[in-house]
């Protein structure tokens, strides 16, 4: 009885040595430089595209570029009240009112002084959150908490026809975000499977 996984893990190591030694030559992203210039200018950005086509992978790849901290939250999983803050009773409310405590996402940003805040899935987020949203992209504020200068905001949706269980953005919220449609470049990934 003869085997044949020697040789084929031969092949294997073979093709793997190949694909360590080949290199693709860098060329332009114009999508990733218009990321840049928008987080750079200091502008609220959406990303919209399909699942899957690297709009996370593009958030990973700019944060370690510019040396930023990455903090993404996944905006449908939220309440409304992780945006706005949630209410800490004190000794006495009546004089010193009920703040509202922000999320720890929100404090480690603010303790870091600078970052990416990714807000992804946004398409995925209903009404209410998208509303409790407005004031973050805006105003920079979570809770009683201000987010430094140094934070800058990102977030990605995919169209409402592909978002599981997607809504409408709400024009509010819409109109606080510059708008980047995100595909993948067919060259990119034939080159890449290519070596």
């Amino acid at each position: 009885m003869t085997t044949h996984a020697p040789d084929q893990l031969a092949v294997a190591d073979t093709l793997l040595g190949l694909l360590g030694d080949s290199v693709t030559e860098p060329r332009p992203d114009t999508q990733l430089e218009a990321l840049t210039l928008a987080v750079a200018a200091d502008l609220p950005v959406l990303l919209w595209g399909e699942p899957g086509i690297g709009k996370t992978a593009a958030l990973n790849r700019l944060a370690e570029t510019l040396d930023l901290p990455l903090t993404t939250v996944i905006a449908s999983v939220h309440e409304p009240s992780d945006f706005s803050g949630l209410p800490v009773v004190g000794d006495d409310p009546a004089v010193q009112g009920v703040p509202m405590a922000p999320p720890d996402w929100a404090v480690r940003l603010v303790r870091a002084g600078r970052g990416l805040l990714f807000l992804d899935e946004l398409s995925t987020a209903p009404p209410a959150v998208q509303a409790a949203l407005l004031r973050l992209v805006l105003e920079r504020r979570v809770g009683a908490l201000r987010l430094p200068p140094g934070v800058r905001i990102v977030a990605a949706a995919n169209p409402r026809s592909s978002a599981a269980d997607g809504w409408e953005l709400s024009p509010p919220l819409a109109n606080r975000f510059v708008h980047l449609q995100w595909a993948h470049d067919h060259e990119v990934v034939v080159r890449g499977l290519g070596g």
